[in-house]
């Protein structure tokens, strides 16, 4: 049998306990890292896309969105509700990573990184950059207004059978709006 005095059993106990804790620091981050690898296995939900009606996993090593007539050149991640993260345009799971109904978010003010500052400002017929891997798709802004918050839901499900890019952010001092640019993919021919 062990004896054990004051002095071995702090000691125990501290290690213990430093296991325990580098155990849930390392589950409450696991998300966290695993999201800001360049590597990325994210679910394509392609319900509204003619392509697929199956959820496929895409492999993701690049993932952006450019609008030029903004400067904006940015990374794009997964998230869990409405709300982006800061150092990333928002995708909203519930839409295609390739398909026809694509939507993304990002903040516009007090932010570190506000990328859809100037939203706003994009006119019809100007351009937008999306990239998945290999794949460069080319959008032209259709409309850009504001819109009500509680309508969102079902502008996210809605497409008219094109290729759409949605662009969300909120609006400063306006709790239940939502500024909404609707683009639409250019076709090459």
């Amino acid at each position: 049998m062990i004896n054990f005095n004051k002095s071995n059993v702090n000691i125990l106990s501290f290690f213990i306990s430093s296991v325990i804790f580098l155990i849930l620091i390392s589950i409450i981050n696991y998300p966290k890292l695993s999201s800001n690898n360049n590597l990325n296995i994210i679910k394509n939900n392609s319900v509204n896309s003619n392509e697929s009606e199956t959820i496929k996993e895409i492999e993701i090593t690049k993932w952006t969105i450019e609008i030029k007539s903004l400067g904006i050149n940015a990374n794009i991640n997964q998230i869990e509700g409405n709300t982006p993260n800061e150092d990333y345009v928002g995708h909203f799971k519930d839409t295609d990573i390739l398909g026809k109904n694509i939507a993304l978010i990002a903040f516009n003010y007090g932010a570190t990184n506000n990328y859809f500052a100037n939203l706003k400002d994009l006119k019809a017929g100007d351009e937008v950059i999306y990239t998945v891997n290999d794949k460069i798709k080319k959008y032209k802004v259709i409309l850009n207004q504001i819109i009500e918050k509680e309508s969102l839901k079902s502008i996210l499900k809605d497409y008219n059978n094109r290729e759409c890019l949605k662009l969300f952010t909120y609006i400063k001092d306006l709790t239940n709006k939502i500024r909404y640019v609707y683009t639409e993919e250019i076709i090459d021919i």
